[in-house]
């Protein structure tokens, strides 16, 4: 802390208290990310979970060992129109709660949205916690993949479409109402020289991406980590050249601001962090 203190070139006891307790936090949050215990549930959540159809679904698909951790948790207004194939870590690694889906609702604005529905004809890979808000929409295509990394959050109303590989990393925070699609649906016809375009390409996001509202995400996108998605955004295309950390903005999405990152959800700390710098 000499050296915080010398940086500073201020004399003002309450900046350099300022700066130890910010160290203090990031302290902390390095220890939790570092943990391999997740955030705890949070008791309205419970309350949200169908014990019938969580019963059914872990024992039913799981293996013994790991089915009675309950890794799969099932909200009271979710559809399963299709289970498929859904991969977990090894017993060791799986805890309760691990993928939540239709659990989770922000009280405020999301209360009484429609039946989260699920329709996995393919394969969900699961590193860490996954959680689907209510009214979440996923359809995975036969022969597709969809990867989850640890500490995804996928909000409200969202709806993720894939056809063929969409991935996420960790620390993924997208609001509500997004759409994720590797897919047009149709194809494109060139009238001038009679070609057809490609109506699928995988999507890669990295890890500590914010995807703000309303926001749709195309085919072939990467998304490299660290990056922002405000409002709105149409974002298609491979970003990877641009680096990490930047904002993306606008239809079509552009690079409009550089070295910045969200505040990560997961993590109160972060909040508390801007707030003592902001004091």
């Amino acid at each position: 802390m000499r050296s915080r203190r010398f940086l500073l070139g201020e004399n003002d006891e309450s900046i350099i208290l300022r700066v130890e307790r910010v160290d203090m936090f990031k302290r902390k949050r390095k220890s939790k990310c570092c943990s391999s215990k997740q955030p705890n549930f949070l008791v309205e959540d419970i309350t949200k979970i169908s014990i019938i159809k969580s019963l059914y679904y872990n024992f039913r698909y799981l293996p013994f060992q790991k089915a009675i951790k309950f890794p799969i948790l099932i909200g009271t207004k979710t559809k399963i129109r299709k289970f498929g194939i859904i991969n977990l870590p090894d017993k060791d690694n799986c805890f309760f709660g691990m993928l939540s889906i239709g659990v989770h609702v922000i009280d405020a604005w999301e209360k009484n949205v429609d039946y989260t529905v699920i329709s996995n004809y393919g394969v969900i890979n699961i590193i860490g916690q996954t959680r689907l808000n209510w009214g979440c929409k996923l359809f995975i295509k036969e022969g597709a993949v969809v990867s989850f990394g640890n500490r995804v959050r996928i909000g409200c109303r969202s709806r993720i479409i894939c056809y063929k590989s969409i991935s996420f990393g960790d620390d993924v925070r997208c609001s509500w109402e997004n759409q994720i699609f590797d897919t047009d649906f149709h194809f494109l016809h060139n009238l001038e020289n009679g070609k057809y375009y490609s109506r699928v390409k995988p999507i890669i996001i990295g890890s500590n991406v914010f995807v703000g509202n309303r926001c749709t995400i195309a085919k072939g996108t990467i998304i490299p980590n660290g990056c922002v998605i405000s409002c709105c955004s149409k974002v298609r295309g491979d970003f990877s050249e641009e680096g990490n950390h930047f904002l993306l903005m606008g239809n079509p999405a552009k690079v409009v601001k550089s070295n910045v990152e969200m505040s990560n959800s997961w993590f109160h700390e972060d909040e508390k962090i801007a707030l003592l710098m902001n004091e």
